[in-house]
């Protein structure tokens, strides 16, 4: 059985037990404690059938496997290609409904202008020029939007909101997030970031798994194209810019 249902079945066992010791405590043995103990009791099932309906159904362990093998077989093909360009996290309303990233094959290391919706394809052509081709692909930024039940909106506390949610609340991944505007520039500060650096080209086109989830959900929220500009990290504190484009 897994764990999700054994914090529901625990739950709705002691809010039965709960109302059941309450009356007789309080109109049979007549007695005080018992009755604040039934209380007590029908309040823990309350919270142990909540943590069960917003329980991950997977696990963090298989969540963090999944994680490094994705990053692993996109940064082959990273290395594969040479790629060293910047990549740009698009919005669903550029991706045909589903929110992916661009990166340019272009051989320079500018950050591209993306002006137009692309098809849900694997390699694209984003701009007029004939060198304008690049990959669009899914990232940890774009499996991270899915979880969320809303659109984030796009002011900062709404875009801070939808970053807690996602970072601290289902996948565990670090304890706070403040987000600040400064024209069209991002700056987002995770605290306690619980995700390894690594030294792959991944992270050099397309940041760290929490700099793509970033940009994601902020790409999103705003429905633009944004761009990873830098990242820095210290005791126990991540902090990434985010560029706005377009």
């Amino acid at each position: 059985m897994r764990a999700k249902n054994r914090y529901i079945l625990l739950g709705w066992g002691l809010l039965v037990t709960g109302v059941w010791l309450i009356p007789v405590a309080h109109f049979v043995l007549e007695s005080t404690p018992l009755t604040a103990t039934g209380s007590s009791l029908i309040i823990l099932g309350v919270v142990s059938v909540v943590l069960g309906r917003t329980r991950p159904s997977v696990s963090p362990e298989i969540s963090a496997l999944l994680l490094d093998t994705s990053l692993e077989n996109i940064s082959a093909i990273i290395e594969e290609l040479g790629l060293r360009t910047k990549a740009v996290y698009l919005p669903s309303s550029m991706t045909q409904g589903q929110p992916r990233t661009l990166i340019p094959l272009r051989a320079n290391h500018s950050v591209p202008l993306v002006g137009k919706a692309l098809p849900r394809r694997l390699i694209v052509r984003y701009g007029p020029s004939a060198e304008d081709i690049g990959l669009l692909i899914s990232t940890p930024g774009s499996a991270s939007l899915r979880m969320l039940e809303t659109a984030p909106g796009s002011s900062s506390s709404e875009m801070e909101e939808a970053l807690a949610s996602v970072l601290g609340g289902m996948l565990d991944i670090a304890d706070g997030v403040r987000v600040a505007t400064t024209g069209k520039t991002i700056t987002v500060e995770i605290t306690n970031p619980r995700v390894e650096h690594k030294s792959i080209r991944f992270y050099e086109c397309l940041g760290s798994p929490l700099a793509s989830i970033a940009a994601a959900v902020v790409a999103e929220a705003l429905d633009r194209p944004v761009a990873v500009e830098r990242e820095e990290y210290g005791k126990g504190k991540s902090l990434i810019e985010l560029g706005i484009l377009g």
